[in-house]
Formats: structure tokens, C-alpha cells, sequence
């Protein structure tokens, strides 16, 4: 176990000295991945992984820049139909100097519903509910 917190202590002062943003100050809202090739597939398929914080949604992929987007600028959180190990594919579209960018994210049980209910504070902004009975509130 030591040598998996110093793995991961490792990587947070990497990321901290190539992108100035400290990685623990930010809530992941992404679900982790199901390892299948003892976590290769992390090297071999990298997939985008998303956080949060108080004022930027991040998006961080393995050997590409970090993209920040301001959370004001999201316009729709959406769930899909589509469940995949259990948990629900969300739809987020941000307003981006007037074109649209769209992500597919697998939410992350409880931290997502804080990023859910930061989004919900902006009145521009439309925000599915997480429950299927949440449309008749």
C-alpha cells in the first residue's frame, strides 16, 4: 500500500509542477476504470478523466494539456440512456465563444451530484435530474 501512495504523490507534484493546479484541491466527478490488463489499459487507451472545483470544470488526459472550461459556461447536463458497469453516462455541453463543445462523462456516484448541484446554481443553464422521478418535481 506504500508504494501505491507514493505512486500517487508522485504524480500529484508532476502534475502540480507541469500545470500549476494542485490535483488534490479538485473532485473528480468521473468514475475510475475497471482494470482489465493489470491497469495498462490506462497507457494503452487513455481516457479523458474530469474534475471540478469552485469556478473551472478540468479536463486531464494522459500526454495532452489540461483543458479548463468555466463552470458559467455550461449550458446543459444531460443523462443518456446508456449505463456501463453500473453507472450512468452524462452529457455535458459547454458554450464555447459561441460554438458548442459536448463530453460524454461516466459519473462518479456521490461527487458527482455536487457537480450537478453547482451547475443547477447557474439560471442559464439546464440540468437533468439524476432520478428518473426527479422530472415530476
Amino acid at each position: 500500500m506504500a508504494f501505491i501512495e507514493y505512486y500517487q504523490e508522485q504524480r500529484t507534484i508532476e502534475f502540480k509542477k507541469r500545470t500549476d493546479i494542485d490535483l488534490q484541491s479538485l473532485i473528480r466527478i468521473s468514475a475510475r476504470p475497471k482494470y482489465f490488463l493489470f491497469g495498462l489499459e490506462m497507457y494503452l487507451f487513455p481516457k479523458p478523466v474530469f474534475y471540478f472545483d469552485k469556478e473551472n470544470l478540468y479536463r486531464i488526459q494522459l500526454n495532452e494539456p489540461v483543458i479548463k472550461h468555466d463552470i458559467s459556461t455550461i449550458i446543459e447536463v444531460r443523462r443518456t440512456n446508456i449505463v456501463i458497469n453500473e453507472r450512468r453516462v452524462w452529457k455535458i455541453i459547454i458554450n464555447d465563444y459561441g460554438g458548442k463543445i459536448s463530453y460524454k462523462v461516466r459519473s462518479n456516484y456521490g461527487k458527482f451530484d455536487w457537480f450537478l448541484d453547482k451547475i443547477k446554481k447557474n439560471p442559464n443553464a439546464i440540468v437533468d435530474s439524476k432520478h428518473v422521478w426527479g422530472i415530476f418535481e
